[in-house]
């Protein structure tokens, strides 16, 4: 698996830091919350999810009118169980389901009730982990792998299908070098004013003489 050179502990803390106060969210550690040790519950004795794969596997951003909070399974910073990259991705996705919430204060209802609401919001959330991994490491997502994630949304095939095909689009763009995500773009600017890699408009895995490592340039500059 591709690597994001340069990137340390430092950084990731520094970023969810920024994220948090700029898209207004608190985190909550999951092992460290009742509700979420609720809900596992709840979902292991449907049948949906086992308890232990809900607390360790997944980020969880609950949004109200008031506050909006995201449980994180792992410690920030700390790259035992996922990768700082990985990390970095999170931040930005869940930050994207923060302001879904922000446009449509139907977010919650909709996410819950519809498998096809769901599936969109978890797509275009995606979208950030796709322009972040693009841009830390130069390796691009699978659209069909990120779709088949939605599986454990209990998403049907066909709108994991209709998300991959919004994830292919997706990619055909991120591999050009365009970011369009907001929280992905505020993700890169933080990281760019503190690694001096990150200045050249580039990812950092790869080369500045690759063709598509100046297309980057190009347009996340006009972008």
């Amino acid at each position: 698996m591709a690597k994001a050179k340069g990137l340390t502990k430092e950084h990731v803390v520094g970023l969810w830091k920024f994220m948090a106060k700029k898209y207004n969210f608190e985190v909550v550690n999951k092992r460290d919350s009742g509700i979420m040790d609720a809900i596992g519950v709840f979902l292991d004795t449907m049948n949906i999810q086992d308890k232990d794969m809900f607390m360790d596997n997944c980020a969880v951003t609950i949004s109200t009118m008031v506050k909006n909070r995201v449980y994180v399974p792992f410690e920030i910073g700390e790259a035992d169980r996922v990768s700082l990259a990985g990390q970095v991705k999170t931040c930005a996705h869940e930050a994207q389901h923060v302001v879904q919430h922000s446009r449509d204060w139907m977010f919650n209802a909709k996410y819950l009730a519809s498998d096809t609401a769901r599936a969109s919001y978890e797509a275009d959330a995606y979208r950030a982990n796709m322009e972040l991994e693009w841009y830390l490491t130069g390796r691009l997502l699978s659209p069909a792998g990120l779709a088949n994630n939605l599986k454990a949304y209990s998403i049907g095939a066909a709108d994991r299908k209709i998300a991959e095909k919004h994830l292919l689009i997706a990619s055909k763009m991120v591999k050009e070098g365009y970011i369009i995500t907001g929280t992905s773009k505020s993700a890169i600017g933080y990281l760019r004013r503190c690694m001096p890699l990150m200045r050249g408009y580039h990812p950092i895995g790869v080369s500045k003489k690759r063709k598509g490592a100046r297309k980057f340039k190009i347009a996340h500059m006009i972008g």
